[in-house]
């Protein structure tokens, strides 16, 4: 309920009230479901339809499926229940496409977080990895994209203000697998940057591996450019300018060694 409450906000305008469920034919292990549903339904009918599918809803709509989503017992059950509502997510995403503010920090942040966080729940209750619909990687690229841009290690970037933002009293713990989707993300929304823009950003990573000092930093710049480098639409490119770049540095050379054999 105090999720539910939280949700307040998005229906201040709707006069919202929690509606009373009905517990009487439920499983107890199928009610806290059964709210969810309520309130996702809720969410579409209320708000999405009326042309309200801003960044700072949906991430406030996800955050909160997220916090109970994780009132359940760890469990299949609560790993089919975190796929249905990525799942039920990713359909709202196509019938009402998320709208990106560009002064928003924290809002488009916060529906990474809750997918990030379903997406790992599913897959540590489920034991298998969760596989994202075209839609959600749609929707999330790009926000992604613009930290690609703008940041020379994007993924370290995201996880930081991940960790920085509020989460609604949910503790996170940010660990390698929170890295690992990140990166699928930025992997896919990099490549679908036009070319050109491409092309320039990876000539200035390049231009930077050559600079820098610092051998670890340098890396970092190289991890960042292996997320794209193996498309075939860009690794002539890439590998015409690396063959043109010239360092002393032993570390920089190797990159740039193999990334001219590409």
């Amino acid at each position: 309920m105090g999720a539910l409450h939280q949700a307040k906000p998005i229906f201040a305008h709707e006069n919202f009230e929690i509606k009373l469920i009905s517990f009487r034919n439920i499983a107890p292990n199928e009610q806290i479901p059964k709210i969810l549903e309520e309130f996702m339904d809720s969410f579409e009918v209320q708000y999405l339809q009326k042309n309200n599918a801003t960044a700072k809803n949906y991430s406030l709509f996800s955050i909160v499926c997220l916090k109970i989503v994780k009132t359940l017992d760890e469990g299949k059950k609560r790993g089919l229940v975190s796929a249905h509502v990525l799942n039920k997510l990713d359909k709202m995403f196509v019938k009402y496409p998320v709208k990106y503010s560009k002064q928003a920090v924290y809002d488009p942040l916060g529906i990474i977080f809750a997918v990030t966080e379903l997406a790992l729940d599913a897959e540590n209750n489920l034991a298998k990895p969760y596989q994202f619909d075209q839609t959600i990687l749609n929707s999330i690229a790009p926000l992604v994209q613009r930290y690609y841009l703008e940041f020379d290690q994007p993924a370290a970037e995201i996880l930081q203000e991940l960790s920085d933002m509020p989460k609604s009293r949910l503790v996170i713990t940010f660990g390698p697998k929170h890295k690992e989707i990140i990166e699928k993300f930025l992997q896919y929304a990099i490549v679908r940057l036009p070319l050109e823009v491409q092309i320039k950003r990876a000539k200035n990573l390049l231009e930077k591996i050559v600079d820098e000092e610092n051998d670890s930093i340098s890396l970092e710049y190289y991890n960042t450019l292996k997320l794209f480098i193996k498309e075939n639409n860009i690794r002539p490119h890439i590998s015409q300018i690396a063959k043109q770049m010239n360092t002393n540095k032993r570390f920089a050379k190797t990159i740039l060694d193999e990334i001219s054999k590409l």
